[in-house]
């Protein structure tokens, strides 16, 4: 069994992902880092290994049940245990609720929700077995509001807040110590706006605009937070402080007030740009 913890990262070859792996490592963890790039994958061990990390990099494709499970099965495998897993990996498209095909929603919460719910299933036993450990869930800012052209992605992000809330009450149901965290981050450097590429074969191909990929990916480069930055204020509120849920600007919380205030006067919600407005 190793020494030291072991901290598993999904979505782990760049962005949040990478900058939550480069966190984790400065706190003397070994990392098993799991991505569906993977070219994007190999690039990261290479960084890593060059920074004399222990890693263990294992192409995982999150919408796969059995792919999650060798995950898990490689990290005890390797390390014969686990510490802290973060659930990271997220895509997105925009589009109208009802021009997005069925195929599109289907691939966005297959990542975004059951990429949750398959690491749950797959790390939560071995946490469960330790009575220790820490899961990190990313969801988004857009988690408490509504935004218009993404209900795929919000309305999963939503879903996955709430699968944290229930995870950490069955959790304490179950007399463990095992913690979770759910994160809402604003706009962060990412490749997101390309996440399409990496899209299965079996959900078909999909049909985005180049003109808004490339927006997109000039409003992360401009306006999105620091991968290394965001990811050590992350851990920190989760690991130190144990925090469940976690804003990465402070300022996104209110949003949660105004969008629970209509919900209770019977109105629909308004349509609040987070402080940071495109997609995690």
């Amino acid at each position: 069994m190793a020494d030291r913890a072991v901290a598993v990262v999904t979505g782990a070859a760049n962005g949040l992902g990478f900058g939550l792996v480069s966190s984790l490592v400065a706190r003397n963890m070994s990392v098993v880092i799991a991505d569906i790039n993977r070219e994007a994958l190999s690039s990261a061990e290479q960084r890593l290994r060059a920074e004399d990390a222990d890693v263990l990099a294992v192409r995982t494709d999150v919408t796969k049940s059995d792919s999650v499970e060798e995950l898990a099965a490689s990290t005890l495998d390797r390390f014969g245990r686990v510490d802290v897993v973060c659930l990271n990996a997220g895509v997105s498209m925009r589009g109208r609720a009802w021009e997005l095909a069925l195929a599109d929603w289907r691939w966005i919460y297959d990542v975004n929700l059951f990429g949750v719910v398959h690491g749950v299933r797959a790390f939560v036993p071995a946490l469960l077995k330790a009575n220790a450990g820490h899961v990190v869930i990313t969801a988004s800012n857009s988690a408490v509001t509504a935004l218009p052209a993404l209900a795929p992605y919000v309305s999963s992000k939503h879903a996955v807040v709430a699968v944290a809330e229930s995870l950490q009450h069955d959790l304490r149901g179950a007399g463990s110590d095992v913690r979770v965290s759910v994160v809402l981050p604003g706009a962060i450097r990412s490749a997101m706006a390309d996440a399409v590429r990496n899209r299965p074969a079996e959900y078909g191909r999909a049909s985005v605009s180049e003109d808004l990929a490339r927006a997109s990916r000039a409003y992360l480069d401009r306006f999105g937070a620091d991968p290394r930055e965001m990811a050590d204020d992350i851990l920190r509120h989760a690991l130190d402080e144990h925090r469940f849920c976690i804003f990465t600007d402070p300022a996104d919380a209110a949003m949660l007030v105004a969008h629970t205030e209509a919900l209770r006067v019977g109105e629909l919600p308004p349509v609040i740009a987070p402080v940071s407005q495109e997609v995690q």
